[in-house]
């Protein structure tokens, strides 16, 4: 009867394999080994948050008649419209909210 521990999971089991292994975790080692490698190819979609800072001007439609911005979401919108007018611009501060694998577009 046995009485060394498997040297994997440390259950005491009736018997080790030469190398202190249980049944059952040399089974998993094996498979383990046995798993094929591949390169993988596949497409990532990156959400970022960004803060750009930029002095444009804004257009009248967007302002009061003191000139202060009155039409927050008719800016913003114009903003998205025009982006040719910041989008070269680094932002201020940037950060990934998430990221997630698209598409497997090849594995071999």
């Amino acid at each position: 009867m046995n009485t060394e521990p498997c040297f994997e999971c440390g259950l005491v089991p009736e018997l080790l394999d030469e190398d202190l292994t249980c049944a059952f975790c040399r089974i998993g080692l094996f498979l383990e080994d046995a798993l094929m490698k591949m390169n993988v190819k596949f497409t990532v979609e990156t959400i970022t948050h960004g803060d750009v800072e930029i002095e444009i001007d804004v257009p009248e439609e967007f302002l009061d008649e003191d000139n202060e911005l009155r039409d927050e979401d008719g800016l913003r919108d114009w903003l998205s419209d025009n982006d040719d007018e910041w989008w070269e611009l680094e932002p201020v501060f940037e950060e990934i909210q998430s990221k997630e694998a698209i598409e497997i577009s090849n594995a071999y």
